[in-house]
């Protein structure tokens, strides 16, 4: 039903889980197999692309990534890897080091954690956002603690698009702990942000986050399509 729902919707990315091979008891979609995400993909629309999760802190190395990757280059469009900010530097080295034939077809894609930590902080943002290497095709921001007010987020926006532009897109995830992972992202989009997540009735960890449904409802633009 949710798959069903999704394909009516003008919704391009469809995150359905993590990838993983730790061995723990958190269930299929954090342990996703091919089968399960080609029967998602076979219900969604062909424009629609099916995405997964890997937690970074998880990767040893890039020998142990590559092997994961090569598992599900074939079923998925692309992979958002959550990493904390001081854990980019790896996540580089890392990332730049797998071989381009591994990856495919692959989109990449970086979640920057912790955002309320240091949205302020414009040189650390500078040299996060310089060293991110060609093969990155987005890079959303995350506000973990869902601690951020919309006059945060609206001049963290503003200051990073008065830097040199980038050829990755930006985007935004918000935790909705003081109730406004919606207004957050309504602000974010405003700002020129390409990639804004939310979920059916804001369903997430802890608070959970912005809804689906009212972000279509706020979006005239997209609400004509619906």
């Amino acid at each position: 039903k949710y798959l069903y729902t999704l394909k009516s919707l003008p919704i391009t990315f469809t995150e359905i889980g993590y990838i993983s091979d730790v061995k723990d008891q958190k269930g299929p979609f954090y342990h996703l197999d091919n089968n399960l995400i080609k029967i998602a993909k076979s219900k969604l629309r062909k424009d629609q692309k099916i995405l997964a999760m890997i937690n970074f802190k998880e990767i040893k190395n890039s020998k142990h990534l590559e092997n994961l990757i090569t598992k599900y280059a074939k079923n998925l469009d692309g992979i958002r890897f959550a990493v904390g900010p001081e854990k980019v530097k790896n996540f580089i080295s890392i990332i730049s080091s797998i071989k381009k034939s591994k990856i495919g077809n692959l989109k990449i894609y970086l979640n920057l954690m912790y955002l309320s930590d240091w949205h302020e902080d414009t040189s650390l943002i500078k040299r996060i956002l310089n060293d991110i290497p060609s093969l990155v095709s987005a890079v959303s921001f995350v506000d973990s603690h869902g601690a951020l007010e919309p006059s945060q987020v609206n001049n963290f926006f503003t200051k990073i698009d008065n830097m040199p532009k980038k050829s990755f897109l930006y985007g935004c995830h918000f935790h909705n702990n003081c109730g406004l992972a919606l207004a957050n992202a309504i602000i974010a989009k405003k700002n020129k942000c390409s990639i804004i997540d939310t979920t059916f009735k804001g369903m997430g960890r802890g608070a959970g986050n912005a809804e689906t449904e009212l972000m279509l409802a706020c979006d005239v633009e997209k609400r004509k399509k619906i």
